[in-house]
């Protein structure tokens, strides 16, 4: 995709989260970009798939900044937990902490991760999951763990990249997924689309 003149006149891109995961990956990548985080809600429809509700959620988070960015790229992104296809969200207190990780330990589950990169009507979309397998966990050891407080603000309550690092088996799929910003698909995504060259100078070829 060739760059027009007009596109190489865009402003940095805009992250359409408050995650400081999301935030730190853009860090790390070296992007100069703003934040402007969108108030969604996020309940799932009834008898809706955790990939149909990432992608759905990323879509619309894109699609609210967008509307008031016009020219401007965004990059929105959605992470869910599921245990046989049960969607587990962010606890709502320190007792649907420990329920979840009681759900989760021993066994495997899936984490899903829709992105969407936009600008004006141009919309890229993808869901990438990941499959996590946890160690087993007492009751007494999934309390001490709430107690952390790391779960309260995490899909399915627990951080891959902290804590709960500790309880993890393997995880077939990307490491980044489970973080919730998926950066080898991202990484592909933005070099397709030229937009590399234009957020970091990278030589097309």
């Amino acid at each position: 995709m060739a760059l027009s003149n007009q596109t190489l006149k865009l402003g940095p891109p805009i992250l359409a989260s408050s995650s400081p995961r999301r935030r730190q990956w853009l860090e790390a990548l070296k992007f100069n970009f703003e934040i402007w985080a969108p108030e969604v809600d996020e309940t799932p429809f009834f008898g809706e798939d955790p990939e149909r509700l990432v992608q759905r959620l990323a879509k619309a988070k894109a699609e609210i900044v967008s509307a008031v960015n016009p020219g401007r790229w965004v990059i929105a992104a959605d992470t869910t937990v599921a245990v046989d296809h049960h969607v587990l969200n962010k606890p709502v207190d320190v007792e649907d902490a420990v329920r979840m990780i009681m759900l989760l330990q021993g066994r495997r589950h899936e984490v899903h991760t829709g992105l969407c990169l936009a600008c004006d009507a141009e919309s890229h979309h993808f869901v990438d999951t990941a499959e996590v397998y946890f160690r087993p966990l007492t009751e007494r050891q999934a309390r001490w763990y709430a107690g952390t407080g790391e779960p309260m603000d995490k899909a399915g309550a627990y951080a891959a990249q902290g804590v709960a690092a500790l309880f993890i088996e393997k995880i077939e799929g990307s490491f980044a997924t489970v973080m919730g910003f998926p950066v080898e698909r991202f990484g592909e995504l933005v070099q397709r689309l030229g937009l590399l060259t234009l957020w970091l100078n990278f030589p097309p070829r």
